[in-house]
């Protein structure tokens, strides 16, 4: 016995120490009765869960960087980021070593970078198209999973002999993570936080599992809370648990049960973290709030464990035991009974992250109270599913809000009571009948000798330990996303020649492009040309909300390729946009004929061709034929006069004018033909 009563006030039992349960006239002192009601409720009250913000899910997925940050250990299968315990640079690489947790743990089942999955070659080499670059992979990763001893990390020895083989960091659970440089232009794209955050899914703990004798992984909640107070990080009580009761819990946990979405999972499984410098009674708090546990001393002197599932009582409690009923209460009162009960767990379906779970809400009762009272909001952390999370809020609305709750002194007889969680009542005669949890007791003595024991009990429905598939509750979803993952794809992307006029009649070449605006105002575009066959993309300067641009300064005539991506704040680049050949021009649209084109006799076999420029922007030359065979090109501006002697000789013939544009343009029609006789 004194060992289990130890475990439950260590700071009364401590090793050597002693402490008077009874005064010299046979009533129990302050510690005695401690004790007692440490049987049943001083339990509950030292493990009332508190969450540390460095274990909850969200935080333990981060690298962080602290000189002293706390051990963190953990149960079943986590998502985990982890301390950066080195962290230096050279020749462009640098070097980092990531502690995830305490203790040896049992496989890897991924790995995340920036909370993206990951795979890797037998190298430890990222293989994803992100992070290579000039054919090979920038990131290499490599894990230690915490054994003692451990092997150090040769890598970094190879480049800081002061990293000797002896920096084991045993019994750590650990990464290296090796990042690359990578030129100026594709920094961004590779690493658009700059070093990736690392994060391991992982199957943790081993526990012993007394069915088999092994220690193995394992996901059982009531082996993952005897593990916790057998070991040296909890409780160390290796021996507070009876082996047969925890078997007997666990074989509960393993229970397989329908998913109201098909399937099923073991009733209790426990996923999460505790703090090596928490209480442990906080720390098994949180366990036991994950699957509506109980522990209370049994009579052989060990510890006992109690799941959340219904198990008929053993111990009857008749009229013929009681010698007082001191009072009876219909429960707690409106201001402190609830109807709604929220509660967050730990979600793996949605990525190990912490969620609300849908209200647990009892209609009958919120008929009878007239109004949805809402609970205080439970932190079921360790609970890995939505169905556990709805079980459980289920028990703790029962328990919590008892229909009854029954004061009595009994006989001596009834002793064997304080060491069960659940008794029958059957005193029909004070209408006390139906199952009772025990809450509190105390115990009452008279020379030494046993005289009473009072007990108070709750009234508990054995439907509260039974969740229908209805009663499962909607799983929260993430919504399926409108667009690809990651930086939207550029649509409607044309583009077109396009020529800028610099000044008056004179334009250079260009290419004109324009595109849909993006999805969000945090993206820009990022554009880029190149001439078609080569691979020298150079950058085009563009605003970062425009949605059209024209390049300037192109070869007119030559076929260039254009690029087309988003990017974001941060520098990520999206998937680009190709358009192929596309011509550039200085001028697009064809200038008009030349006006009043007249052929007149000079004499002497000579033709004077008169006429006037075509008035089109962009004009270049004017060029004249005789009988289809061009005779003379003229560069006037538009709309100038154009006199041309045109040696002929003698002889009938045909005088025809075009206009041609910069871009090499003709016009579509030409002026004439002019018909003259030349003597």
């Amino acid at each position: 016995m004194a060992q289990a009563l130890a475990f439950v006030l260590p700071s009364v039992f401590a090793t050597g120490g002693t402490v008077a349960l009874f005064s010299g006239v046979g009533t129990l002192t302050i510690a005695g009765l401690a004790v007692n009601i440490g049987g049943a409720l001083v339990l509950s009250a030292l493990t009332r869960p508190d969450v540390p913000e460095a274990a909850a899910p969200e935080n333990i997925q981060l690298n962080s960087k602290s000189a002293a940050g706390p051990r963190i250990r953990h149960y079943g299968v986590v998502k985990v980021g982890g301390n950066v315990v080195f962290h230096r640079a050279r020749e462009g690489k640098s070097y980092r070593v990531i502690v995830h947790g305490h203790g040896e743990v049992s496989k890897i089942l991924g790995r995340y970078l920036n909370n993206e999955a990951v795979i890797i070659d037998g190298s430890g080499f990222v293989a994803d198209d992100q992070y290579q670059h000039g054919g090979r992979s920038r990131v290499q990763l490599f894990g230690r999973m915490g054994v003692v001893p451990e092997s150090h990390y040769a890598q970094i020895t190879a480049v800081w002999d002061e990293w000797s083989p002896m920096h084991r960091l045993d019994g750590l659970w650990t990464s290296l993570i090796i990042c690359e440089s990578v030129p100026p232009e594709k920094y961004r794209g590779m690493y658009p936080k700059n070093e990736p955050d690392l994060a391991i899914l992982a199957e943790t703990t081993k526990c012993l599992d007394p069915r088999t004798g092994q220690t193995v992984f394992t996901e059982n909640m009531a082996l993952a809370i005897r593990d916790y107070v057998a070991s040296e990080d909890g409780f160390n009580r290796p021996h507070a648990f009876d082996h047969q009761d925890i078997a007997e819990q666990a074989d509960i946990c393993d229970r397989e049960v329908a998913l109201s979405s098909g399937g099923t999972e073991p009733l209790y499984r426990i996923s999460g973290s505790y703090l090596l410098n928490e209480k442990p009674q906080s720390v098994l708090g949180r366990m036991l709030e994950a699957c509506a546990g109980r522990i209370r001393l049994k009579p052989t002197g060990k510890v006992g464990l109690k799941v959340g599932a219904w198990v008929e009582p053993k111990f009857t409690l008749a009229y013929g035991d009681i010698l007082e009923v001191q009072e009876v209460n219909s429960g707690p009162d409106l201001l402190d009974r609830y109807n709604e009960l929220p509660a967050r767990f730990t979600s793996h379906a949605l990525g190990h992250i912490e969620v609300d779970a849908e209200p647990w809400r009892d209609e009958r009762r919120v008929f009878e109270d007239g109004d949805v009272l809402t609970g205080p909001d439970k932190s079921l952390l360790m609970c890995p599913s939505h169905r556990q999370a709805r079980q459980v809020m289920k028990i703790h609305m029962a328990r919590e809000n008892t229909r009854q709750e029954v004061t009595l002194l009994c006989k001596p007889k009834a002793l064997p009571a304080i060491y069960e969680d659940t008794i029958a009542l059957n005193v029909p005669q004070l209408a006390l009948c139906g199952h009772y949890e025990v809450v509190r007791h105390a115990l009452s003595f008279e020379k030494g000798l046993l005289k009473a024991v009072g007990l108070t009990l709750r009234k508990i429905d054995a439907a509260a330990f039974t969740l229908a598939l209805a009663e499962q509750g909607a799983v929260q979803q993430i919504p399926e996303p409108d667009a690809p993952a990651g930086v939207a794809l550029p649509q409607n992307v044309t583009a077109a020649p396009a020529g800028v006029q610099s000044a008056a009649n004179t334009f250079v070449a260009g290419i004109a492009v324009g595109w849909q605006a993006p999805p969000s105002d945090a993206l820009s575009p990022l554009l880029k040309i190149t001439k078609t066959g080569e691979e020298n993309w150079q950058d085009v300067s563009v605003g970062s909300s425009a949605v059209s641009v024209t390049i300037p300064g192109l070869i007119d005539g030559q076929g260039y390729d254009v690029s087309l991506a988003f990017v974001t704040p941060g520098g990520v680049v999206g998937d680009a946009v190709i358009v192929t050949d596309v011509v550039a021009a200085a001028v697009t649209d064809p200038p008009a004929a030349p006006s009043n084109l007249a052929v007149s006799d000079v004499g002497g076999g000579a033709a004077l061709v008169e006429m006037t420029a075509a008035v089109s922007p962009g004009l270049w030359k004017t060029e004249i034929y005789r009988d289809a065979i061009l005779i003379g090109v003229i560069y006037a501006d538009p709309g100038s006069e154009i006199a041309f002697t045109d040696n002929s000789g003698a002889g009938t013939f045909d005088w025809t004018a075009r206009s041609v544009n910069v871009s090499n343009i003709s016009s579509t029609s030409d002026a004439g033909p002019i018909t003259a006789t030349i003597a």
